[in-house]
């Protein structure tokens, strides 16, 4: 006996071409001379991200710089160092963070005054 062939699979419909970028529509039509829609809000550049830190003393001594740095990491905060030229020679200040938001810099800023150490919260 002779097997019938199986049928045929219709085939898949097509899909649809997924839509060019916005930028890319836009461009389009400045080149044909038409006017082109504004930019979305979807294709403007992320904004950046607030970064704050917490400045607790700028020294001339790094034994000034070092006794504050063990102080707050000894109360979990986390510290670094930048050394920066003045007019007055080289200072080091000690500071904590980086925080993305307000609200954490403001906390960490409670937190060293509560160690009756200064706080400014700066924004990098």
């Amino acid at each position: 006996p002779v097997a019938a062939a199986p049928a045929p699979t219709p085939p898949e419909p097509a899909k649809p071409a997924a839509a060019p970028p916005a930028d890319a529509n836009r461009a389009r039509a400045l080149l044909e001379g038409k006017p082109a829609a504004p930019a979305s809000a979807a294709a403007k550049p992320a904004a950046s991200v607030e970064r704050l830190v917490v400045q607790v003393g700028a020294f001339s001594e790094e034994a000034g710089a070092r006794a504050v740095r063990q102080k707050l990491e000894g109360a979990g905060l986390k510290t670094y160092t930048h050394v920066a030229q003045t007019a007055d020679g080289k200072r080091i200040r000690v500071r904590v963070g980086p925080f993305e938001n307000r609200a954490d810099a403001d906390k960490a800023a409670a937190r060293v005054k509560a160690l009756g150490l200064p706080a400014a919260v700066l924004t990098l």
